[in-house]
């Protein structure tokens, strides 16, 4: 029996295709190339978030730190004066002059009737380059806070938050704190810096506690 001419014969085989050694050296590397370059692109990006983050977290602590011991020194004071303080002549406290609006760079507290002897003057120096706000006390200098460019921090005012003109008995000391803070404390940027500085306010109210 003969079989069919056409069912005997066999169908040819379709091409079999595929990638050659150097197609899959080529494939890799440019596949390595764009993961090594993503890894490091991110790993720099981390980076400079945690360096903003630490640079704001740090100067946001100091300067809390700093109203928390301002208003625990407020309330405990017998008396609280507002007025200037000159650090590098020498000079003493000066309260503002009555009929003078009551706004200045330094904030005196007074535990006792004995101001000579017991006091705490909070003031801000704006002749040091990093603007900072201290602390002096029997001749004791304690730097608080940095980067503080406004003069004018504290202000006593009234319930109603107009500042005075007089020495009322128990002010609102209302405390004012402008920071212009360099985000980028480990690096260099671009050709002058101008825009790699932060900018925020830190302001609070206190009342000394009556006695």
């Amino acid at each position: 029996m003969k079989s069919c001419p056409h069912i005997s014969k066999l169908l040819p085989r379709r091409g079999e295709t595929g990638f050659t050694l150097a197609e899959m050296m080529v494939s890799t590397s440019i596949f390595l190339f764009i993961f090594v370059g993503t890894m490091v692109a991110i790993q720099i990006f981390g980076m400079r978030v945690v360096t903003l983050a630490q640079t704001k977290l740090v100067a946001t602590t100091g300067a809390r730190q700093t109203l928390n011991a301002m208003r625990d020194s407020i309330r405990a004071a017998t008396f609280v004066y507002v007025g200037t303080y000159n650090p590098t002549n020498g000079s003493t406290f000066a309260q503002v002059p009555i009929n003078n609006l009551q706004m200045g760079n330094a904030l005196e507290i007074v535990y006792t009737n004995q101001a000579s002897t017991n006091y705490l003057v909070y003031y801000q120096d704006s002749t040091q380059p990093t603007n900072l706000m201290c602390s002096i006390t029997n001749n004791v200098v304690t730097v608080l806070a940095q980067y503080v460019t406004n003069y004018y921090c504290f202000y006593a005012e009234d319930y109603q938050t107009n500042i005075l003109l007089n020495y009322q008995n128990n002010p609102v000391i209302h405390v004012i704190m402008n920071f212009s803070q360099w985000e980028y404390p480990m690096a260099f940027v671009g050709t002058n810096g101008v825009n790699a500085y932060d900018f925020y306010r830190l302001q609070t109210r206190i009342s000394r506690r009556s006695k």
